[in-house]
């Protein structure tokens, strides 16, 4: 399958361009791998059908394809290494898993793929290189292979998702498809950050302490841009109201519309640019998700009155107990007819098959909100949506140096039935000087919680066998209400805030997780309790 649609390439080449250079330290290894393999293929391919027959975890239809599949998968990652540059193996790896996809196989199963592949290496590895430090440089070129191989998955998976947003396919579907993405991605991203923080912590160099820095920052961003495209395409209105910075939820939407503004825009040859003008501003209480929503639907109406181009403006400010909110394009604007009826349910210009709320419905978003909302629009002048929304009030949160104070002499009990997120989390927190203690499930946390605690925190992950996150907390409340309780998973965004009361659980943290914001809410968490 060739990928022809403009709406791939900005994403793939860019990811192809800057993941390249990061396995040319290894090519020489990798290339030596690949003619190990074929001189026993034979071996490894009936090993790969073998440990793809096993599987439960593939489609039926597929555990009959072993052998096919390790013919592909030496053909496209071994094969491709020597005859052809790195970009252009990226890119065939790109359009096999595209293929993968459209096939039924998701993010998971060519995860588990991948890890066959590995599995199915090891006897050619352990005859090709000697055991010691040239067996460890082999290792250590697949692990840089599988970091690009399974990056490159993800990508692929985010361009089905906007693909099927783009075309309209219910958002219930595409939250199926990115859930078990956003997921594992997070898993692996929360790995790439701890031990990129644990090293960082033992280093003294400043150079190399930079480096560290920024591939925990780029983990981030793949992390975030994964929980973003997910979490639009699962929350809904059901969630209580909160307190809500606007400014990041206009940040929020600008990079969640970016493929619209920028890419689909840029490969139909026109310029349209998205200018920030955000004031300092209080918070405000709504349902995160359906401002959200309002703000997306605004920025692609103002995109799609823009067919030659423009600017968008999204503006912030305060006006007495107010936050405003202003999206300002320079589109054909619209006559008084028009401007009459555009807030009418119903009621499109557009072309038949448009989807979208419409006016209406963020009309009807901003009343649920308790706010107000204007339309400002003249032919030939472009259009101007005021959106004012009432301020939060109530109590301040203490200070981040007071939330650590508060925070640092708590002992911790870190409960993950994944050794390594486990390892990471309990080590990053040990080098922040707590108290740490690590069990690898929730039978286990309990045991230990009643032998070497009680502990004044407990990060436990959410799904686990036994007992799960929720009801992990609630027999911990049970047993010493005192403890916070912080749920650690790659759903945060999605956990009902009233089931996490109920549960016990005081605090929601994403994968990957940064140390000092975990510091924050533990702060937060210990304020609140003094205040009861």
């Amino acid at each position: 399958m060739e990928i022809t649609n403009p709406l791939l390439n900005p994403l793939l080449e860019r990811y192809v361009r800057e993941t390249a250079p990061l396995l040319i330290p290894h090519i020489n290894i990798l290339r030596r791998v690949r003619a190990a393999l074929n001189n026993g293929r034979a071996e490894f391919v009936a090993q790969y059908r073998a440990l793809v027959e096993q599987e439960e975890q593939h489609p039926a239809r597929w555990r009959t394809r072993g052998s096919e599949l390790a013919n592909q998968m030496t053909v496209v990652w071994a094969d491709s290494l020597a005859d052809h540059t790195l970009p252009d193996a990226l890119q065939r790896g790109a359009t096999w898993s595209a293929e993968l996809y459209a096939d039924g196989l998701d993010f998971a199963d060519q995860y588990v793929l991948w890890k066959q592949y590995r599995r199915a290496l090891l006897p050619t590895l352990l005859r090709e290189f000697a055991a010691g430090p040239e067996l460890a440089l082999a290792f250590e070129a697949l692990d840089a292979q599988e970091r690009a191989v399974m990056g490159l998955v993800g990508v692929m998976g985010i361009v089905g998702a906007r693909e099927q947003l783009t075309q309209g396919v219910h958002l219930r579907s595409v939250g199926r498809l990115t859930g078990g993405l956003a997921h594992a991605m997070n898993n692996t991203m929360a790995v790439i950050v701890g031990r990129a923080q644990i090293v960082e912590e033992q280093l003294t160099n400043e150079d190399l302490r930079q480096e560290l820095r920024s591939i925990q920052r780029v983990a981030r961003a793949g992390a975030e841009s994964f929980r973003q495209l997910h979490q639009f395409a699962t929350e809904h209105d059901g969630h209580a109201p909160e307190r809500v910075d606007v400014n990041l939820i206009v940040n929020q939407v600008i990079q969640l519309t970016r493929f619209r503004w920028r890419d689909d825009a840029e490969a139909s040859g026109i310029s349209i640019d998205i200018v920030k003008d955000l004031d300092v501003t209080p918070q405000i209480w709504a349902q995160s998700a359906l401002l959200r929503d309002a703000l997306v639907e605004l920025i692609l109406n103002s995109v799609e009155a823009m067919p030659l181009g423009g600017i968008v403006t999204l503006r912030t400010e305060r006006a007495d107990d107010k936050v405003v909110i202003l999206v300002i394009d320079q589109g054909e604007g619209m006559d008084e007819t028009t401007r009459t009826r555009a807030l009418e349910p119903f009621f499109t210009t557009k072309a038949v098959g448009h989807v979208g709320l419409g006016l209406a419905t963020v009309a009807e978003i901003v009343r649920q909100l308790n706010g107000a909302m204007e339309l400002e629009s003249e032919r030939g002048q472009g259009t101007t949506v005021r959106i004012a929304l009432p301020i939060a009030t109530g109590p301040a949160t203490p200070t981040e140096r007071q939330q650590a104070r508060m925070a640092r002499w708590a002992s911790i009990l870190v409960v993950d039935d994944e050794p390594q997120i486990r390892d990471v989390a309990a080590r990053t927190f040990h080098l922040r000087g707590f108290r740490v203690v690590a069990a690898d499930s929730g039978a286990d946390a309990l045991r230990v919680f009643q032998e070497k605690g009680p502990f004044e925190v407990v990060i436990t992950d959410l799904g686990m066998p036994g007992l799960n996150g929720f009801e992990l907390a609630r027999a911990l409340k049970d047993l010493h209400p005192q403890t916070i309780v912080i749920l650690m998973t790659g759903w945060a965004a999605e956990i009902d805030p009233v089931k996490m009361r109920e549960s016990g659980i005081d605090r929601a943290i994403s994968k990957p997780f940064d140390v000092d914001q975990v510091v924050q809410l533990i702060g937060e968490a210990f304020a609140i309790q003094e205040k009861k």
